[in-house]
């Protein structure tokens, strides 16, 4: 067994494309199963057969842990932990150490979200933009644009919801650091950061930005 995980996305999915591609050239056939859509029989008459010509198969499985805790939850995880199938876990997000207890003989590798990104989103709304510029574009380069979009996002969807005294799942001293951060902004500001990073999304989606999305964090954090 095989276990993807960590917040940067973009390269564990870079991660992931290589095994496939890797199984591929070994003749092995590719069988996504859907976490949600799992129950207990289903991935027990998954693993048991063969493709339909009695080939090898590689199974990925995305989001497991992700999935609400219930029975079904743990007997999917308790099954998968002794097979000895070619199984793929894919998760965004980090795993605990807990969790990877249970997959004793897995193969993992983690991709973790550097240092200086978190940085970036600490520091946003601050006075010093020479900083924020100096941190954005690190971020990017040991990351990902779009996955720096992406937390971006996140955070400002965070601080929008803490400005306007609603909850945030996470540990006290998170919430209380995203407090302070929340009193740098208006809730209108936020609000219009958020509605600039929604256009640069259709943008991309719809290859219609008039620079490239690295390019254009340098303006909206710039502008900030």
């Amino acid at each position: 067994m095989i276990i993807i995980h960590g917040e940067n996305t973009s390269q564990s999915r870079k991660k992931l494309q290589e095994l496939i591609d890797e199984a591929k050239k070994n003749g092995l056939s590719l069988t996504r199963l859907e976490a949600k859509k799992l129950t207990l029989a289903n991935l027990s008459e998954n693993l048991g057969g063969s493709d339909l010509f009695g080939g090898d198969q590689m199974f990925i499985i995305e989001e497991l842990h992700s999935l609400p805790t219930s029975a079904r939850k743990k007997e999917l995880i308790e099954l998968l932990s002794k097979q000895e199938e070619k199984i793929i876990l894919y998760e965004k997000k980090t795993l605990t150490a807990t969790m990877l207890k249970k997959f004793v003989a897995a193969q993992v590798f983690e991709f973790k979200v550097t240092n200086v990104m978190w940085e970036l989103l600490d520091n946003l709304g601050t006075n010093d933009k020479r900083l924020l510029l100096t941190q954005l574009h690190q971020a990017s380069e040991q990351n990902d644009p779009f996955l720096v979009f992406t937390m971006l996002v996140r955070q400002i969807r965070m601080l929008i919801q803490v400005k306007s005294g609603g909850q945030v799942a996470g540990a006290p001293f998170m919430i209380a650091k995203l407090k302070k951060q929340a009193t740098r902004f208006t809730l209108d500001q936020l609000l219009a950061l958020h509605s600039q990073l929604f256009k640069l999304e259709i943008g991309q989606k719809t290859s219609t930005m008039a620079m490239d999305l690295a390019s254009e964090l340098d303006l909206l954090l710039f502008a900030m």
